[in-house]
């Protein structure tokens, strides 16, 4: 039962810059009213600007990057709950990035999401660990089970009405290359990354949790998709 993606109360990750400026009119996606927009747009814009040869480097570096681009800090040592980010794209579950919004993330779960408990209040975690440069609200690493379902039926969409800016999907059939797809499953980015790696079982129950749905596609077509480019490059 996961107990590391719920539950947050949290004030609008913002510095007081931010905080002191005239009020904008927000932008609302009407499916997912919880989503922070502005901060998704500004995620994704972060993911794309990474080149593939860079997440291709050392595992710990690749997280760090992938920490930087979902508006999160890298707290490996804080306690959970305090701020601690050191599971985040590190297992198979908490693979996704949620921007959501400042007032809909003390939602609390109530059992809807198989295998989520209910209660835990992580606020002053969140806090700690958002980066306020990306916009209104805060990001999660949510958990991705759920996500095989349509609708998903994961944190992001049902505890907190948001999409999601990125998930991340090792792809098979070794395991060795991840790539990024966005809410609706298109690719972002990739990489290969070395180095002390998430255990491959963890690796190959990542894939088994969005096996089936539209967040695996990109993953199982992704050696045969370079494998063409690069042949192209080389002709």
């Amino acid at each position: 039962v996961c107990l590391s993606c719920l539950n947050y109360i949290v004030r609008p990750c913002m510095g007081s810059t931010q905080a002191a400026a005239a009020p904008q009119a927000m932008e609302v996606d009407p499916e997912y009213p919880g989503t922070s927009v502005e901060r998704l747009r500004n995620i994704q814009a972060r993911v794309t600007s990474i080149s593939p040869e860079d997440l291709s480097g050392d595992w710990e570096e690749v997280r760090r990057k992938l920490l930087w681009a979902a508006g999160l800090k890298d707290l490996p040592n804080s306690r959970p709950g305090q701020g601690y980010t050191g599971h985040s794209f590190n297992d198979d579950n908490h693979c996704d990035c949620t921007p959501m919004l400042g007032e809909v993330a003390h939602n609390l779960h109530g059992g809807e999401i198989n295998g989520i408990a209910v209660g835990n209040r992580l606020g002053p975690g969140i806090e700690k660990a958002c980066l306020p440069e990306l916009g209104t609200g805060g990001s999660w690493s949510t958990c991705t089970n759920g996500c095989h379902l349509e609708p998903p039926q994961d944190v992001a969409h049902v505890q907190f009405k948001s999409r999601i800016a990125f998930k991340l999907v090792w792809a098979p059939a070794d395991f060795s290359s991840f790539v990024l797809v966005d809410d609706g499953g298109a690719y972002l980015n990739h990489g290969t990354p070395k180095g002390a790696l998430p255990d491959i079982r963890m690796r190959m129950s990542n894939y088994s949790l969005v096996k089936g749905s539209k967040y695996a596609r990109e993953a199982e077509g992704l050696s045969k998709k370079f494998a063409g480019a690069d042949k192209a490059a080389g002709a």
